[in-house]
């Protein structure tokens, strides 16, 4: 039998039209082998999906390449540029399309390859991608709305990645949003 282990990500961009700008992004774990865990880092001229992304390389990272234990990874993300690479199966299109889509290239290649090298480091793991809409809660019309939501644990946890991605929480933004493990 394998162990699942659940984790929130997020990723946030301040950006105007084709600009970049200032972001963020989170890997939430409200229970890794018995413990909170989180990563979140802020960065100087990014985009929202490039944190996206990056959340989700942090949140398979986090497992030892060494574990032996079987795996179930389950992400939930508001993203769902990130949840459809996966329940879409666009990976394996983009791959066999030499990294092109109908618009030309595809976006964040540096960041896609890294994580599936992530993954295949890492046997042991399964993912599972789930999409949860974000803000729900501020989007609520009533008290009693809201008080409902708040109860759900994975509106919860999609809150604690959100508050954690903010690029402001970091006194120090990095100028360079490369993935470096």
């Amino acid at each position: 039998m394998r162990k699942q282990i659940t984790a929130y990500t997020d990723g946030s961009a301040v950006v105007r039209g084709k600009s970049k700008g200032n972001g963020g992004f989170a890997a939430y774990f409200p229970d890794f082998y018995g413990k909170k865990l989180a990563f979140s880092l802020g960065f100087l001229n990014t985009k929202t999906g490039r944190m996206e992304v990056s959340a989700l390389f942090y949140a398979i990272t986090a497992f030892s390449l060494d574990q032996k234990e079987k795996v179930l990874l389950k992400v939930y993300s508001d993203s769902e540029y990130v949840v459809k690479t996966f329940t879409e199966n666009r990976l394996q299109k983009w791959i066999r399309n030499d990294w092109k889509n109908p618009s030309g290239d595809i976006k964040n290649r540096d960041l896609w390859e890294a994580i599936i090298l992530a993954l295949k480091q890492r046997p042991f793991l399964d993912l599972e991608m789930e999409h949860i809409r974000s803000h729900q809660v501020e989007k609520a019309k009533t008290q009693e709305d809201k008080d409902v939501l708040l109860q759900n644990k994975h509106i919860q946890g999609n809150r604690v990645a959100d508050f954690l991605a903010d690029y402001k929480r970091h006194n120090e933004l990095l100028t360079n949003d490369t993935l470096k493990k």
